[in-house]
């Protein structure tokens, strides 16, 4: 069988439509994922999950009205005495001795330490990695007006209008977008608009060549959104203050960590930190050392 091609909205899915096909198990068949699924950016570029099916072969097939093969002759055993019959071959190993009651083999000797060898080649020299530049705020403010009109243009928005400041404290560009199509750009759960600034912020670093920051702001999102997590940062430093130990916020995106860092840095009572991976990374307060 040289396999058949499924697709679906996911690997799995992809994978149960062939089985049902084929009419076998998930165990007697081998999956190669041909493309993986992607969503797309709000829904445009979207493509499906498509695997290839080919079936497990168990030995190689036997010709049809062939022979079976037949079975390996197992080999005689024999007890340690017993003396070999004419013609039979001794076992590896195995000499014939006289039958030496507690007799205790002799002891090997000590295997010898091999000699320590040095390298004499002296350890490669790690540069120091460079710093990014400093961001231009002028030139980021205005690289970011352009290429935010040029995105919302492709995009459909052509009557939107764009307020664009630095933001000294976050070290960020800041743009304020007044369109009477905002909330399609949010989406029902801000991950439109969280996408969008994404974007806007990857593509504004690559014209300035050095890392830059944009925030897309719109309907107040990002306000009440920035208010909720610093109540949640006041509200932990009061616990600290209160039992003395470390308080653990929610997980929360790199954005609002560094809103949180950059807020509390020298704060009299606490000091902030962050711990664990991905989607799970959140921020630490603890009592700062006096």
């Amino acid at each position: 069988m040289e396999g058949m091609e499924s697709e679906g909205k996911s690997v799995s899915e992809a994978v149960e439509a062939a089985l049902k096909k084929l009419g076998v198990r998930r165990d007697q068949v081998e999956v190669q994922i041909l493309q993986e699924a992607s969503s797309g950016f709000m829904g445009i570029g979207a493509k499906p999950a498509r695997v290839k099916i080919t079936q497990k072969h168990w030995g190689e097939p036997t010709p049809a009205g062939a022979p079976p093969k037949p079975a390996a002759p197992k080999p005689e055993r024999r007890s340690q005495n017993q003396p070999l019959r004419r013609g039979q071959p001794e076992r590896r190993g195995q000499q014939s001795r006289p039958n030496v009651p507690h007799a205790r083999p002799a002891a090997a000797p000590a295997p010898k330490e091999a000699p320590v060898r040095h390298d004499p080649r002296p350890e490669p020299r790690r540069e120091p990695r460079p710093e990014a530049a400093p961001v231009d705020s002028k030139a980021a403010c205005g690289q970011s007006a352009a290429l935010l009109k040029e995105l919302l243009g492709a995009m459909g928005f052509e009557s939107s209008k764009i307020a664009v400041s630095w933001d000294d404290k976050q070290e960020r560009v800041k743009a304020v977008l007044d369109t009477p199509d905002a909330q399609l750009l949010i989406g029902s759960d801000g991950r439109g608009l969280e996408s969008f600034q994404f974007i806007a912020t990857l593509m504004l670093s690559r014209r300035l060549g050095t890392p830059a920051a944009v925030q897309v702001e719109a309907l107040g999102y990002w306000e009440k959104r920035e208010a909720d997590i610093l109540g949640q940062a006041q509200r932990g430093i009061d616990e600290v203050k209160r039992t003395g130990k470390a308080c653990r916020l929610a997980p929360m995106d790199p954005a609002m960590r560094r809103l949180v860092h950059r807020n509390l840095a020298g704060h009299p009572d606490v000091e902030t930190a962050s711990e664990g991976e991905g989607s799970w990374r959140k921020i630490v307060l603890r009592p700062r050392r006096k």
